[in-house]
């Protein structure tokens, strides 16, 4: 899999500096102006349709270091990822209240806006942890975001699915000045009608702070997926172009990254998803910062 990230990678960058090939209709650039980390968008028809992968499951979790049951969300996401190997992209969010608030003696703090505000957009169902399933409203649900209880068997459910569109991504990362570039690829298998929009983001694991699990505060509780940023927009990019089958959405994105951030420990995670009539997600997928 890495060497296909490569190779996406390395191929992308020649077609963003050479043009493709005969069989490929060119699309124009597009510079997405309201995202400064954008280099490029661009797109182009490929012949033949993509076959579509195998369908990754994409679970947003909300959760606190307050927040006595979130240990047990933890426990469900990690249980469902140990089930499904490479099946299952998890991301870890911090909305900004009570639960989320960090204790005097806390290394960290991982809270933020933007966590706060896809809680918002995705809507609150008044408890943590709350997590949404490919943000799915499921048949006899009245809400994206879940009770950890519904998790498995929606995850499973999800998996089953063939995805409208594949999701690939690379990455270059240069150490000496921490600048991170992403190669982001959406490829349509099927013409799809609704509005869409491509979310990129960066998680890191393995920061050890406090969490209270139940009655006890555990001070080496090991927090995993945590969001550090969003790279597009929270609520993600526009997909300004038709999307039939076969269309082609490339884009290049180029970061710094926090000097507290362990690049070792990163994730970048894509997805692409609709928007309007409703929010769900049609692929997600993960790679590693530093392979």
């Amino acid at each position: 899999m890495k060497i296909k990230h490569t190779f996406l990678l390395m191929a992308s960058i020649l077609f963003l500096i050479s043009g493709i090939d005969s069989c490929k209709e060119v699309g124009p650039e597009i510079n997405l102006g309201n995202n400064q980390n954008v280099v490029t968008d661009t797109t182009y028809v490929e012949t033949p349709v993509a076959t579509p992968d195998l369908k990754n499951v994409l679970i947003e979790e909300f959760t606190g270091v307050r927040c006595p049951n979130c240990p047990q969300g933890h426990t469900t996401i990690a249980t469902i990822k140990t089930q499904n190997p490479g099946r299952v992209v998890s991301i870890s969010l911090h909305p900004i209240n009570s639960l989320g608030a960090p204790y005097s003696f806390s290394v960290q703090d991982f809270r933020s806006q933007d966590a706060q505000s896809l809680f918002d957009y995705l809507g609150q169902i008044g408890l943590e942890p709350a997590a949404g399933i490919d943000r799915k409203v499921f048949s006899g649900e009245s809400h994206i975001l879940l009770d950890r209880n519904k998790w498995i068997n929606y995850t499973t459910q999800q998996l089953s699915e063939t995805p409208k569109a594949n999701v690939v991504i690379g990455d270059s990362y240069d150490s000496i000045n921490r600048e991170l570039t992403i190669v982001a690829e959406v490829h349509y298998t099927q013409t799809v009608t609704e509005p869409n929009k491509l979310t990129v983001a960066l998680t890191e694991s393995n920061m050890v702070t406090a969490q209270l699990d139940g009655t006890v505060i555990d001070t080496f509780y090991v927090h995993k997926d945590v969001v550090r940023a969003f790279i597009t927009n929270v609520q993600g990019d526009a997909v300004n172009t038709t999307t039939e089958a076969g269309r082609v959405v490339l884009r290049v994105y180029k970061t710094i990254l926090d000097a507290a951030w362990k690049p070792e420990n990163m994730h970048i995670v894509a997805y692409v998803h609709e928007y309007q009539n409703s929010k769900e997600v049609y692929q997600a997928r993960e790679i590693n910062v530093i392979p």
